[in-house]
């Protein structure tokens, strides 16, 4: 499997130890959004105000869309996305909007279709290709390689 190029989904979430550590006011988040990226919708969805569905492309034409909540846990899911895109969108959450840089925890659309139930990392610091380098590395975990 290339895992360059391989898509999947993201969850990005607080730690379990701090469930709203991250302070995830959607209205908030929303602006912060229109603030980063040269094009943004989002949109409260009626009858349910602790999610926020949300569509990103950043100045390189990146899109990122699915939504943030912050019901039970501050989480943002990203829809199918690669390694580098989805650590352009993390770095983004970790340096910028997030209150400590060590507060992201991940899983994989692929890691939930085969019933891995483990808590990853962001790494606290680190560039573009250290934040691609751990999805790559849970990526191969997750595959068995």
């Amino acid at each position: 499997m290339d895992f360059d190029e391989y898509s999947t989904a993201y969850l990005l979430y607080a730690p379990a130890k701090n469930p709203q550590g991250w302070n995830l006011d959607l209205a908030a988040f929303g602006q912060a959004l229109d603030d980063a990226f040269p094009e943004v919708r989002y949109r409260q969805e009626d009858g349910h105000s602790a999610r926020l569905p949300l569509w990103v492309m950043t100045a390189e034409g990146e899109e990122f869309d699915r939504f943030a909540d912050n019901e039970s846990r501050d989480t943002i899911a990203l829809s199918s996305t690669t390694v580098d895109e989805a650590a352009s969108f993390i770095l983004w959450l970790r340096d910028a909007y997030l209150p400590a840089p060590d507060l992201i925890r991940f899983t994989s659309e692929l890691a939930y279709e085969r019933d891995i139930d483990t808590d990853w990392r962001i790494p606290a610091g680190g560039d573009h290709e250290r934040v691609a380098d751990e999805l790559k590395q849970h990526l191969q975990v997750v595959v068995g390689g």
